[in-house]
């Protein structure tokens, strides 16, 4: 075959591109907007629960804050010079302290 009678890849490749097109992960979000008021479910933020623990190297500090509480607590005792602090959900809490 001579360099005259070759096809541009060009064309190849947008056949194969439209074979292989991108998944589309906004197609469900526009399902979820089609959705009647009935059907939709209200999603509450886990952030928002009191669900929260400050656990340190020598104890649990606290248990049962939102995480805007545990996060403010953390910078305060971090400020005493608490050593190991970390915010977890109180029931890896209730784990670790068995």
């Amino acid at each position: 075959m001579r360099i005259q009678e070759m096809r541009s890849g060009i064309t190849h490749l947008k056949k194969k591109m439209e074979i292989e097109r991108p998944i589309n992960y906004f197609e469900k979000l526009a399902l979820v907007n089609n959705m009647t008021e009935a059907e939709n479910v209200v999603s509450v933020c886990e952030l928002d629960e009191a669900i929260w623990s400050v656990v340190s190297f020598e104890r649990r500090e606290a248990h049962s804050l939102t995480y805007e509480q545990a996060a403010a607590l953390l910078s305060e005792l971090d400020a005493r010079g608490v050593t190991g602090l970390c915010i977890i959900t109180d029931d890896a809490a209730l784990r670790i302290s068995r």
